[in-house]
């Protein structure tokens, strides 16, 4: 299982100690929960959207959106309609389709929803995931417990790329037209797809039992690491750092 969520690059988030780099992250997806206004909420995903995309790319952030567009197709569908009360910004004959509050609550969830997304996938997207293990560890995560977040986001991305290369093999052994088919079925197509997924995961499990074998999961002693953090030479600058972002958000919005 070789594929990795980390994008290589040299911006500034890549220099940013991964323990800081994660006490930003806890502290983003907070403030994102905080009764600010929905102006201030979408001027920080945007912003948090472009420091994003100059360091990792914009393709990165782009395969971000594409990955969570169906949650939020089904926010923009439904959220509207469960908030009844208010003044009605659509209405059939004396039905009230959509209020301004239920809008304003759509948006709301889709903004914190892409949020929350984007600011946990720059963090694997810009640290190795072994700093990722030793950031947790330094947190005094279990070793056990930061084993699995590291191959969860490992095996996960390992799986994704292994249905889409099934799904473009079994394309390219049809002849028949994808657009020109009903959904119908597409649905019945992606019965052999998400088999032959299956049997992919089935096999890769005694790798990742080896995995985690050679990783000494199950051990008594002490566990040790090969690598360090001492690379990074400014952890008290990057933890100040880390406190002082989310306070400004939040003194901002509080001002304007």
């Amino acid at each position: 299982m070789t594929t990795n969520t980390y994008i290589a690059g040299k911006g500034w988030l890549y220099r940013f100690d991964p323990r800081a780099k994660l006490l930003l992250m806890i502290l983003m997806c907070i403030w994102f929960f905080l009764p600010v206004s929905l102006l201030h909420l979408g001027i920080v995903v945007t912003l948090v959207v472009l420091v994003g995309s100059s360091n990792t790319g914009w393709h990165h952030a782009w395969r971000t959106f594409c990955s969570i567009s169906p949650m939020l197709l089904f926010m923009v569908l439904f959220m509207p309609f469960n908030v009844r009360e208010g003044v009605p910004l659509i209405t059939i004959g004396r039905f009230i389709l959509i209020t301004n509050e239920g809008l304003e609550q759509a948006l709301r969830l889709m903004s914190r929803f892409i949020g929350i997304t984007y600011v946990c996938t720059l963090l694997f997207a810009t640290t190795v995931m072994h700093e990722v293990m030793l950031a947790l560890r330094w947190y005094h995560l279990p070793y056990k417990a930061s084993l699995v977040v590291t191959l969860a986001f490992t095996y996960i991305p390992f799986i994704a790329d292994s249905f889409s290369q099934i799904t473009e093999s079994h394309r390219l052994r049809e002849a028949e037209d994808e657009q020109k088919k009903k959904v119908g079925h597409r649905l019945k197509d992606l019965v052999p797809t998400l088999t032959s997924a299956l049997v992919v995961a089935l096999r890769s499990i005694p790798n990742l039992a080896m995995s985690l074998e050679m990783r000494g999961f199950g051990r008594e002693e002490k566990r040790t690491s090969f690598h360090r953090l001492d690379a990074y030479h400014h952890v008290f600058i990057h933890f100040v750092l880390s406190c002082i972002i989310p306070i400004v958000f939040w003194l901002v919005s509080m001002l304007f």
